[in-house]
């Protein structure tokens, strides 16, 4: 029995350090993840979530918001809002908390255009417009939240190239516009307000960082491994910026470039970028396999599916548990609205939170305990 009892203990301390047991779940009122996903952010140990409601005909007028103390767990605050009436499935670009904690902006990017401010202490409506600096020309738009100055920031694809537009928060005038580098490939603009820079893909398949300008910074890396399919890129603070390669069915790569250097991590599992959030040297990708064959044949059949929280000093695999990918759209055109289903990462002290999208009317919590540098998990399945 001792002898039962130890290896149930160790079996425990195993799973939790592997797969991030300590969990927990959260209700989101009214929620239908087939058709609107939550848009999340988080401060001083508070998470705040967005996300719209539907009648039985798949109509939305209202926007759920609600506020969960993460220490306890519990809901301190809820309201509803009215936004404008749409029908089916509808994608929103962001929910961000402002740099002073009191502001919190919702986004729609898409027609009707939303733009909505509230107030973070009792989640009121303080203003809203529907007049977004796009026009039809405008493709690929991105709404990224605040930048190093708290000003409003936007980014969009016009006449072939990346577009930045800033824009205050009091009175949502224009404050700067800039048209920058060329766009190569038409896909997701990879961006950092906060430094201003942005990275493009070229056409060798390495990724070069450029200002919002346009000027090279003379940042410039790629994959050395067998698998140049790119999958995608996060910008990270300063310069640093994790990139994502592999084949189409079941291997691939991370490449970190980070103080001007670049290493790669071999998967046995094709890495997407997956995870939203601002904590300094950490992302998070959803990582799958599926059968080497044509999709015709059954090829994009997903066989397994991970979230991956990486640091991008390694790079490292610092924490894993299976995971499903959730995204919704706006039509069948991905130009229109797509919003995926990213988890919030967010840190307190020596702890992450991965709070995380399900298929049910719920938030997943996976508390994670930051491993020292010569601790972090490799890759295996």
């Amino acid at each position: 029995m001792k002898r039962n009892a130890l290896f149930g203990i160790l079996f425990l301390t195993l799973a939790m350090n592997c797969w991030g047991q300590d969990s927990y779940t959260l209700p989101l009122a009214k929620a239908n993840t087939a058709l609107s996903l939550p848009g999340m952010t988080a401060g001083d140990g508070v998470l705040y979530e967005a996300h719209r409601s539907f009648d039985l005909l798949r109509f939305s007028n209202q926007l759920q918001v609600s506020a969960f103390d993460l220490a306890t767990h519990k809901e301190l605050r809820h309201t509803v809002v009215n936004v404008p009436r749409v029908h089916g499935a509808r994608a929103a670009e962001g929910f961000f908390l402002s740099p002073d904690s009191q502001t919190l902006v919702y986004a729609e990017i898409h027609e009707p255009n939303l733009l909505l401010v509230l107030s973070a202490k009792d989640l009121s409506e303080v203003r809203r417009t529907n007049a977004l600096p796009f026009t039809s020309a405008d493709s690929y738009r991105l709404f990224a939240g605040f930048d190093e100055s708290s000003l409003l920031s936007f980014a969009s694809g016009r006449a072939g190239k990346l577009r930045f537009v800033r824009m205050n928060l009091s009175d949502f005038k224009i404050t700067s516009e800039v048209t920058g580098p060329k766009q190569l490939n038409a896909e997701a603009i990879v961006w950092s307000p906060k430094s201003r820079t942005t990275w493009l893909q070229l056409p060798s398949g390495e990724w070069a960082e450029y200002t919002e300008a346009g000027e090279s910074t003379g940042a410039k890396f790629g994959s050395q491994g067998r698998y140049r399919i790119d999958h995608g890129a996060t910008a990270l603070e300063g310069s640093n910026m994790l990139a994502y390669f592999g084949n189409m069915s079941d291997v691939g790569s991370v490449v970190s470039y980070r103080d001007h250097r670049s290493a790669e991590l071999d998967l046995t599992c094709v890495p997407r970028p997956y995870s939203s959030g601002d904590v300094a040297d950490y992302a998070g990708a959803i990582c799958t396999t599926s059968p080497d064959r044509e999709p015709e044949h059954g090829g994009n059949k997903i066989l397994t599916s991970e979230f991956l929280l990486l640091k991008a000093d390694g790079p490292a695999v610092v924490w894993r548990h299976p995971m499903d990918f959730l995204s919704v759209a706006d039509s069948n055109d991905p130009d229109t609205g797509v919003q995926w289903g990213d988890p919030l990462i967010y840190r307190s002290g020596k702890k992450v939170s991965i709070i995380a999208p399900t298929k049910s009317p719920e938030l997943a919590v996976y508390e994670v305990a930051l491993p020292n540098d010569s601790s972090v998990a490799s890759d295996s399945n």
